[in-house]
């Protein structure tokens, strides 16, 4: 049975200093084996929580009632970030007034969602949002038992094509999982993995293997005939199977070896930018396509939210991170989930998430993890991306895309840099 939670009630109950365990990135739970980490709450981030709540202890009747106290017609009760025209015809939406629920299992990767909540973003536009606690966003997003979560591009691309009844509305960030190998090892380069065994995690043809066949077939390897590869149950075992020679590689998620193998393991290939490695956009947002069509203004509004949240993510990642431990979604040390938290450029453009979904799916269909031979990569990204909300609309945006791509519409900016502005060509944009 899925969970039911409340967000704001869990802010306000981060001022008196609770502590739990919680996913710590996609897949993972606290990466392993981690401790504790130091969670003493930061003045900004009680700022935060102590607005948030508030704006929550306000709104706790309409709330209650299942509405968000936004019902009547016209003008009246219009947030001040929603122009007079959306807010007409959000009221004429069948979702207006109602609490809508999204995915939301912890962990860094995912995050964006769940900061929109809780930092007020979707209340900014007249939404009440709350997570739910459930399996995976192809099963309850694709159901409509959520309405939108975020996920690998690997575990969600196959099933779109496959009819599940969602699409792709944001990226959320780069990076995350790495071919790793101990620092003793004789696999140099990606090249020395040919006739080796690595091991995934989440079964044959799932989100492992098919982000390892991208990331071997950049590097020039054939992955379907020149690797072996050996499913086992989790990160912990793989280790196991590694130092008794049983494998000779493991996908990990990055945030597992950071806050447990930092100093014993090395990466052979990564899809985490880096001086090494050029990275790729790893997760999107889904958003079911019922309430999508149907909905089309809140959706509009949902992105914007969750755009926001991506850029708060990455410019005050330190706030960021001690919010998700103040709130209970994150768990171990601080500066290992500040590390892992920092690599993922948070907050992707438009264009670049198109650009990768494009090269994905070409990929994908190239080397038969989409097994419709019929489709092209035009017929995949007609199911997989709709722009609900195109970056220009979400007033303030920068992005992270961490480097150039053709038709972005917003400058980039970096934590701690100043913005960078776009080389605008006037054939692209008179």
């Amino acid at each position: 049975m899925m969970k039911k939670t409340n967000a704001k009630r869990i802010l306000a109950a981060a001022l008196a200093g609770m502590m739990a365990l919680s996913l710590s990135a996609c897949g993972e739970q606290g990466g392993g084996s981690p401790t504790e980490g130091a969670t003493t709450e930061s003045a900004s981030t009680a700022a935060v929580a102590a607005e948030t709540k508030a704006e929550a202890e306000s709104a706790a009747e309409s709330q209650d009632s299942g509405k968000n106290g936004e019902e009547a017609t016209g003008d009246a009760g219009r947030p001040e970030a929603v122009s007079q025209e959306d807010w007409e015809a959000m009221q004429k939406e069948p979702a207006f007034g109602t609490t809508l629920n999204y995915l939301f299992n912890g962990g860094a990767c995912v995050s964006a969602v769940y900061l929109a909540e809780a930092l007020g973003y979707y209340e900014d536009y007249g939404i009440n949002a709350e997570y739910i606690e459930g399996e995976s966003v192809v099963i309850t997003v694709g159901t409509g038992k959520c309405l939108w979560g975020t996920d690998h591009i690997a575990t969600m691309l196959v099933p779109v094509t496959n009819g599940v009844d969602m699409t792709f509305v944001a990226g959320a960030h780069m990076g995350c999982k790495s071919i790793y190998v101990f620092n003793d090892s004789e696999i140099k380069t990606a090249e020395d993995l040919k006739g080796k065994t690595i091991a995934i995690h989440d079964g044959i043809g799932n989100s492992d293997q098919n982000i390892i066949y991208r990331m071997l077939d950049g590097e020039g390897i054939d992955p379907t005939s020149e690797v072996e590869y050996l499913d086992i149950a989790d990160s912990a075992a793989s280790v196991a199977a590694m130092e008794s020679g049983e494998i000779d590689a493991s996908i990990f998620s990055d945030y597992f070896v950071i806050a447990n193998y930092r100093d014993k393991m090395r990466k052979v290939c990564s899809i985490t930018p880096s001086d090494e490695f050029e990275g790729e956009v790893c997760c999107v947002t889904a958003m079911n396509n019922d309430f999508l069509a149907k909905n089309p203004v809140h959706a509009k509004y949902i992105v914007m939210a969750i755009k926001r949240a991506g850029q708060y993510a990455r410019l005050h990642s330190e706030d960021a991170v001690q919010l998700m431990f103040d709130t209970n979604k994150m768990t171990g040390e601080f500066e290992n989930q500040l590390e892992f938290w920092d690599s993922l450029d948070f907050g992707l453009s438009d264009a670049i998430t198109e650009e990768a979904l494009g090269n994905i799916a070409a990929d994908y269909i190239r080397l038969g993890v989409i097994q419709k031979k019929e489709m092209t990569a035009d017929d995949v990204m007609k199911l997989a991306w709709t722009n609900a909300c195109p970056d220009a609309e979400v007033p303030g945006l920068t992005v992270g895309d961490p480097k150039d791509v053709d038709g972005r519409t917003v400058e980039v900016q970096q934590k701690g840099e100043s913005i960078k502005r776009l080389v605008r060509k006037a054939h692209r944009y008179a």
